[in-house]
């Protein structure tokens, strides 16, 4: 190799040693600045711990957060995923005693902002928003209405309760009146029905009762009659049972013969010799009581016995169809007033009309007796001016004819003008 090339050559190991040292040097820095930013973070994180029980300034907030952030933030991307996040809680539990601590720190009357930490205590009433201290000049400078936020709460708060007080509260107690008196209906309408109930099943047990006791009498009366027959049935028993215990075939004689068959038995007839002892006593006491049994089977057979068959079932009470048909008979009935107060309602409104004609007609026949008398008293003042008309006619005739007559006599002659 020549010296030119080792030149070149040893001009490159100079700079890739420099790029190296310079590498190094600015990993050492960035190393140093995370140190110092560590660092800042922790004495920062102290703080928050050392002021735990004072308030914080709200505007260090955020920039301590975002340092702590961006210290956890290993592929720095702005972002913290959970694992990064979850980190940063385990070494900085502060964070979350800080938060705590100023929640503390903040008036329970006043609410407060969770990111920012400001405490509320004005309210605009023109925007609707609530504010901080420093706010407020600002909104009142734009022209909005602010007050504090405890005025605009208890004005609100008192207007609801009167609103309550004066509309709600006596609703509700008004319901809750509705509801008692339901109550009550409905206890009123249990005890109605369990009253009625009770009435209904005590006269249904009395009709039942009587119903019973009529069957129980009809009963006792057929038992009576079944009785009789039974008696006579018994007797009738007995006899026929003691004529057949004395009934001897020719099979029991055949059974019970010697099988020897003498001379006096006439041909084709059982022997007496052959039957035995016990049966011949039966033999002769069906003899000796041959009278008896006779005349028993004729008292028996010719004796007259009564018995009622025939019970009626018609005549049961049948108390229930009754009822219903006496309400059936009541329907109607009630059918035939309504009927008939609708017929004397129709009379008496003709009645009072036929009264307000006649009290009319009285009327108009007073109105025509009065015009009457005035007539007759006008007729009878004309007639007798009539009279005085007349008599002073006459009068004045006469005077004109004794004018006229001394007018004839003086020799004056009167000629009319007709």
């Amino acid at each position: 190799m020549s010296s030119k090339d080792a030149k070149p050559a040893s001009k490159a190991g100079k700079k890739d040693s420099s790029t190296k040292k310079s590498s190094k040097s600015g990993s050492e820095k960035d190393k140093k600045s995370k140190r110092s930013k560590s660092a800042d973070s922790k004495s920062k994180l102290k703080s928050l711990d050392m002021k735990e029980s004072g308030p914080i300034d709200p505007a260090l907030i955020p920039f301590e957060a975002g340092q702590i952030f961006s210290m956890y933030d290993i592929d720095n991307d702005g972002k913290l995923n959970k694992h990064e996040f979850t980190e940063m809680i385990k070494r900085n539990p502060a964070i979350l005693r800080a938060g705590t601590a100023e929640q503390k720190a903040t008036p329970s009357s006043l609410p407060a902002e969770v990111i920012s930490n400001r405490i509320l205590t004005y309210f605009d009433e023109t925007a609707g928003v609530a504010l901080s201290k420093g706010e407020v000049e600002q909104h009142k400078g734009m022209g909005s209405i602010v007050v504090p936020l405890l005025q605009a709460y208890k004005s609100r708060y008192d207007r609801l309760r009167i609103l309550l007080t004066g509309k709600l509260l006596p609703k509700r107690e008004h319901l809750l009146q509705l509801r008692r008196q339901l109550q009550n209906s409905s206890i009123e309408v249990e005890a109605t029905r369990k009253g009625i109930e009770r009435e209904t099943i005590t006269d249904t047990e009395q009709i039942l009762e009587r119903l019973r006791t009529v069957e129980s009498m009809r009963q006792s009366a057929i038992r009576h009659q079944i009785l009789q027959i039974e008696e006579e049935l018994q007797s009738i028993e007995r006899l026929v049972r003691r004529v057949e215990q004395a009934n001897i075939d020719d099979d029991d004689f055949q059974s019970q013969s010697t099988g020897v068959l003498l001379t006096s038995a006439h041909p084709g007839s059982i022997p007496v010799e052959t039957i035995r002892t016990p049966r011949a006593l039966n033999m002769v006491e069906l003899i000796h009581q041959y009278s008896d049994l006779h005349s028993n089977i004729e008292r028996i057979a010719n004796k007259s016995v009564t018995i009622q068959v025939d019970f009626p079932t018609d005549d049961f009470p049948r108390e229930t169809s009754e009822r219903l048909e006496v309400l059936s008979k009541c329907d109607r009935y009630i059918h035939a007033l309504s009927i008939k107060d609708h017929m004397l309602w129709v009379s008496l409104q003709e009645l009072n009309n036929s009264d307000e004609q006649l009290r009319h007609e009285k009327k108009l026949n007073q109105d025509y007796v009065q015009e009457m008398a005035k007539w007759v008293e006008m007729s009878q003042s004309l007639s007798q001016q009539m009279v005085n008309m007349k008599q002073e006619n006459e009068i004045l005739e006469r005077k004109n004819r004794d004018l006229v007559e001394t007018l004839r006599k003086n020799n004056i002659y009167y000629i009319s003008q007709n």
